[in-house]
């Protein structure tokens, strides 16, 4: 058997990223549809920072199709001008520089500054209207880290409890027994990662069944070894970790839907911030919590007082909820949190007639056919609200709200008035496909409505990017030049969107290693917790 040099190898797969990034590159100059982006930087361990360039369109079939486009190395300083220059050198080598839709960054300073180089060189398509899209996955984990900070010291002691029954063989064999005795089956526990809060979500809803008896084996011990009492594990401590889980389901799951890959995000944004809200109102006068909701609630609020642009269409093109749709579930949002959108809502329709006059000169006159009735998709639980504004609310009153007087809007004019058949009790409903089962009834609308549903509200696709696990970037690859890393991360990337597996967004490993921690009767001593 002949073995091949590694230069052989290195030729190979440079030519083979070449000819796929020669295709890609093709298929993106064909696209009848704007390209959106997502952008971030990476360090890695070899000390060397890379920027992650993603693109994200509707293929033929109207499927959203995700594409790292460019991982080039930073080897400057992370200036706005140096962080523009980069991305701009991977839109020229696609020649795709004047079909960008928009970026979705997360919140650096350098990044926001960008956007600015940007619309100098007048990248922005549709008025630059949505061109900048802040991460909604990292304001969530802003969120969340403010309130943990608040019940920090109820947590830390619920990790030093379970750390310190961990340590020890002797000491687990004996709270094995305790739990037996409690009609539990003996478990370990993981101790959480600071850095990743969905860590300590899942470390605390673990221990949860195991409250009661983590708190009489752990306080016995403390007693008997003369420790104060202050270090004791009390109700209150397990009180809000439960409660926190319950906080903390929410966001993670707003967290997991939201950096969702092959379905819309924006049309799904406000419908998380709905059930944020709620949580939030809900805990925000309890006497143990209310400091943590407040300076939740706070950050919140900081980021989301003034509704995102493209959150509030995501919600408009869908025709179950439309423009009178949106008033509502911006008005119960408002009433939780003490935010009035009263004005928004009106800048907002007033955006939608601009936005909607661009499309209509750049696509007026086109026509398409009829396509096949759209499958479903699941909805969010926040359609429980607007159901309850649908049974309130008639048809004709939230039409008579949507009218514009402008002749241009005819079209959207039409939609925003119109009785769907589309039900909300449907299992599931596909959006994208209805627009495109429609589009012969609003062309122009069409046009507009997936542009918008194919924007990321989340960064996370790209960061998927960075957490390889088939040993790409480890400290034992140091030695691969930043050409390979492109060249490997980029073939990587494109065999998954082949394979359509870039929506692996939840490590489930990771989560088993916190939950199938469980230990026969007997078998305690054969693994010391770290």
């Amino acid at each position: 058997m002949q073995i091949v040099s590694r230069t052989t190898t290195r030729n190979y797969l440079i030519k083979m990223f070449k000819t796929q990034r020669d295709d890609l590159t093709a298929e993106l100059q064909h696209l009848t549809v704007s390209i959106a982006l997502t952008s971030d930087i990476w360090n890695a361990c070899s000390k060397q920072d890379y920027l992650c360039v993603t693109g994200h369109y509707l293929d033929s079939e109207c499927k959203i199709q995700k594409k790292i486009l460019g991982f080039r190395p930073m080897d400057f300083a992370h200036t706005a001008d140096n962080i523009f220059a980069v991305i701009l050198s991977v839109l020229e080598t696609y020649d795709i520089t004047h079909r960008i839709l928009s970026i979705t960054l997360d919140n650096a300073s350098a990044n926001t500054k960008s956007i600015a180089l940007f619309t100098e060189r007048n990248i922005p398509q549709a008025g630059g209207y949505f061109f900048h899209q802040r991460c909604a996955c990292h304001i969530i984990n802003l969120v969340v880290q403010s309130g943990l900070k608040k019940v920090s010291n109820r947590i830390e002691r619920i990790r030093d409890a379970i750390s310190w029954i961990g340590s020890s063989n002797p000491r687990f064999q004996e709270f094995g027994r305790h739990c037996t005795l409690n009609g539990l089956r003996p478990r370990r526990f993981q101790t959480d990662m600071p850095v990743r809060w969905n860590s300590t979500y899942l470390m605390l809803k673990n221990c949860l069944e195991y409250d009661t008896t983590i708190s009489g084996f752990y306080n016995m011990k403390l007693a008997e070894s003369g420790c104060p009492p202050a270090q004791s594990l009390t109700p209150d401590d397990w009180y809000v970790a439960k409660i926190f889980v319950e906080f903390l389901q929410v966001f993670y799951n707003a967290t997991v839907t939201l950096s969702g890959v092959y379905y819309p995000t924006s049309s799904q944004a406000i419908h998380q911030i709905v059930e944020m809200s709620d949580m939030l109102n809900t805990y925000r006068e309890d006497d143990l919590l209310g400091d943590a909701v407040v300076a939740m609630e706070t950050k919140f609020k900081k980021y989301w007082s003034e509704m995102p642009f493209l959150y509030a269409l995501g919600v408009i093109v869908d025709p179950r909820i439309k423009l009178a749709g949106l008033e509502y579930l911006l008005e119960f949002t408002g009433n939780k949190l003490s935010i009035d959108y009263s004005e928004q809502i009106t800048d907002i329709r007033n955006k939608l007639f601009e936005v909607f006059s661009i499309y209509e000169r750049r696509f007026d006159g086109i026509h398409t056919e009829p396509s096949p009735e759209p499958d479903r998709q699941p909805l969010p639980t926040s359609w429980s609200i607007l159901k309850r504004w649908k049974k309130d609310k008639s048809a004709s009153s939230s039409s008579s709200t949507t009218r514009s007087a402008a002749s241009s809007g005819a079209e959207l004019n039409r939609f925003l008035e119109a009785q769907f058949d589309a039900d909300e009790n449907t299992e599931n409903f596909d959006l994208l496909l209805w627009w495109k089962t429609y589009s012969y009834r609003y062309p122009v609308l069409s046009h507009l409505a997936r542009d918008i549903l194919v924007i990321p509200v989340s960064t996370v696709s790209s960061e998927q990017a960075f957490s390889t696990s088939g040993r790409i970037i480890e400290p034992r690859r140091n030695c691969l030049t930043p050409e390979m890393v492109e060249v490997l991360i980029c073939i990587r990337d494109w065999e998954h969107a082949r394979k359509r597996m870039q929506n692996e967004t939840v490590d489930e490993q990771f989560i088993q290693n916190f939950s199938n921690l469980y230990v026969d009767e007997g078998s305690a001593s054969n693994q010391v917790q770290n």
